[in-house]
């Protein structure tokens, strides 16, 4: 008789995933099909003088520190640490592949949307122009993917309460995108298309994770 595992996700649990994992894909290509059309949106302008006449420097501070979680000085060695933990505790370790998964993919699939789209940085006389592409915002790519993907994965072994994972996760994917808008390093629809790529790579990395728990 096969090992069944009382823990198994319900098919609607499983749904949900495949539905977050392709609402992000759209929204991203809802995105670039528009940025096809006009890489200059009112909505970036706008909140981009916003931040610029009523920004806090303490707050833009604190958020140039938050955004290092999606460096890969910090997402790396998480995500390292993660694996680690995952595969000492289970003879199966394979089950930590899709931590590794969902930052490669999302970090590969950045780049080469970069170059696919390549829009233009915000242009500041304050700072050196990056000539780097700008959507979508790697930052907010990878701390999303990175952040979402371990919370999941700990929570299913129970390492780490949802109460706790899902918060944390969700507070460092918003203060890295939101990090990169405040320095004006970004327009706000490149961190909506980084939240999107990200939320998509980990939620696929979640059925990738399940499909190996079910063998």
């Amino acid at each position: 008789m096969p090992f069944r595992d009382r823990e198994a996700p319900s098919r609607r649990h499983n749904l949900a995933l495949a539905a977050v994992a392709g609402g992000g894909v759209s929204l991203l290509a809802a995105l670039v099909a528009r940025l096809g059309i006009d890489e200059h949106w009112p909505i970036d302008h706008a909140i981009r003088e916003t931040l610029s006449s009523h920004g806090i420097p303490k707050t833009r501070a604190a958020l140039r520190i938050a955004g290092t979680a999606g460096t890969v000085g910090v997402y790396v060695p998480a995500t390292l640490l993660a694996i680690a933990l995952i595969a000492s505790r289970q003879e199966d370790r394979d089950r930590a592949l899709p931590l590794a998964g969902s930052i490669v993919s999302a970090a590969l699939a950045s780049l080469l949307l970069k170059r696919v789209v390549r829009r233009p940085r915000p242009r500041s006389m304050s700072r050196p122009i990056n000539e780097k592409p700008s959507f979508p915002s790697g930052h907010a790519t990878r701390a999303t993917a990175a952040a979402l993907a371990i919370a999941y994965v700990l929570v299913r072994e129970r390492i780490v309460p949802r109460s706790l994972a899902l918060p944390v996760a969700l507070t460092i994917a918003a203060a890295v995108g939101i990090s990169r808008t405040y320095a004006d390093a970004h327009w706000t629809t490149d961190v909506v298309g980084g939240w999107a790529l990200g939320g998509a790579a980990a939620a696929a990395s979640a059925l990738w994770y399940e499909k190996l728990r079910a063998d």
